[in-house]
């Protein structure tokens, strides 16, 4: 039902990311010569700073995948190879068309299943949701005031620590088996892995996911050094606004990787910063995200060899 209501009004997708795009254009369209006289004074070693946190943070966004992963998998793949399905999975959701990076997992790390591909990028979006909206949470209500903040991060802890247990996998694998599909039922057979974890495993995926968010907020703290009208907090704050932005596009499944819907949300979200800063960071985020997935899809292409060596072994 679901998928055949995606495919009649697939055609829609188009038409309505062309459309928040334009909206978004329409909207700073007046801070153009504002914009046009700042650009030049961009203080360029401090986007050079936060191209820099940002690949360390897409990096350390690896390793909790990697520790999924190795949790459903143990010993499976060495580092560098899962690496370089990871990064090209990566690279390959900018296509139209999310499916493309776990299609492209499953073709070529074939040691593991669809179903197992498709479970650990299932569970790993999950949490990669989960922290960027605490972290947003927990910096917005900082902003206000710091028991705000204090109360964002008890409750994000708490949903963590309790929210990820057997009781909750097994009302979703209840729900998910009432379809009675083949492809769901395989579905939670791989999520199995990780029904039961200890305290260990949990702290793990923490320590590698809360890193992640704390150098991405760093780096954009070079955001708001580079440019003339904004201060390290804002560059915080802007943070905070665009990692919901983010997450709103990312749901919307209108536009590869929101596209449109992103840049809409963010200028909506940040109307009391200066229009050209808003326009700038909206251009800067994007072109920065994408160019961490080629600086490290790049960088990890050259193991698709070793990969091949390691499926001959095993």
């Amino acid at each position: 039902m679901g998928s055949s209501w995606r495919h009649k009004f697939r055609w829609l997708s188009l038409p309505l990311a062309v459309l928040a795009l334009v909206w978004t254009i329409w909207l700073l369209w007046g801070s153009w010569p504002q914009l046009r006289v700042n650009l030049p004074q961009l203080r360029l070693q401090w986007l050079l700073f936060a191209l820099v946190g940002n690949v360390v943070a897409g990096y350390c966004g690896f390793e909790a995948f990697r520790v999924l992963f190795t949790r459903m998998r143990p010993a499976l793949y060495t580092r560098t190879c899962l690496a370089h399905l990871y990064f090209i999975g990566q690279l390959m959701k900018h296509l139209p068309g999310r499916i493309w990076g776990v299609a492209y997992q499953s073709a070529t790390g074939r040691l593991a299943t669809l179903a197992e591909w498709v479970s650990v990028t299932a569970v790993y979006m999950v949490l990669t949701t989960f922290f960027g909206l605490w972290a947003a949470t927990v910096v917005l209500g900082s902003m206000y005031h710091w028991s705000w903040g204090v109360l964002a991060f008890a409750v994000g802890a708490l949903v963590y620590l309790f929210g990820w247990s057997a009781r909750c996998f097994t009302g979703l694998f209840n729900l998910l088996r009432r379809l009675q599909q083949r492809g769901l039922t395989r579905l939670c057979d791989a999520l199995r892995p990780f029904v039961d974890v200890d305290s260990a495993f949990k702290w793990w995926v923490w320590c590698w996911f809360v890193a992640s968010w704390m150098v991405y907020l760093l780096a954009w703290v070079g955001y708001g050094m580079a440019w003339p009208d904004l201060t390290p907090a804002d560059g915080v704050w802007l943070c905070a606004f665009y990692t919901l932005a983010w997450f709103v596009g990312y749901i919307s499944l209108i536009s590869p990787s929101g596209v449109g819907v992103r840049e809409l949300v963010f200028v909506l979200l940040a109307h009391r910063f200066p229009p050209d800063a808003v326009a700038g960071m909206a251009v800067l985020g994007r072109i920065t995200l994408l160019a961490v997935d080629v600086i490290l899809g790049v960088a990890f292409l050259p193991f698709r060899a070793r990969l091949h060596e390691q499926h001959m072994t095993l």
